[in-house]
C-alpha cells in the first residue's frame, strides 16, 4: 500500500520511506509535472504583468510629455502677457511724467 504524503502548500506528492521505489518514482514524476505547470503559470503571469506595466509606463510618459507641453505653453503665454503689461506700464509712466498722451493706450 502506498503512503500518500504531500507538500503543505501546493500538495505536490512526496516520496515516503515505506513506499516501493516504483510507487515513489511515479509520485515524483507527478510532482515534477505539477511544479512545471505551476512555474509556467507563474511565468505567464509575470509576462502579463510586465506587459501591463510597460503599457502603463508608456501612458505615463505620454502624459508627462503632454503636461510638459501644456506647461511650456502656459509659461510662454504668461511671459507674453508680462511683456505686454510691462510695455503698457512703461507707456503710462511716460505719459504721466510728460503730462501728455504721447502713446495711445
Amino acid at each position: 500500500m502506498t503512503v500518500e504524503i504531500n507538500t503543505p502548500h501546493r500538495a505536490y506528492p512526496l516520496p515516503h520511506q515505506s513506499n516501493l521505489l516504483e510507487q515513489d518514482v511515479l509520485r515524483l514524476i507527478s510532482a515534477i509535472v505539477k511544479i512545471d505547470e505551476d512555474m509556467a503559470e507563474q511565468l505567464q503571469a509575470i509576462t502579463s504583468q510586465q506587459q501591463a506595466l510597460g503599457t502603463q509606463q508608456q501612458k505615463l510618459e505620454q502624459h508627462k510629455s503632454d503636461s510638459a507641453e501644456a506647461l511650456a505653453a502656459i509659461v510662454q503665454t504668461m511671459s507674453e502677457q508680462r511683456a505686454e503689461h510691462s510695455e503698457l506700464h512703461r507707456k503710462q509712466k511716460i505719459n504721466h511724467l510728460l503730462g501728455e498722451s504721447l502713446y495711445p493706450l
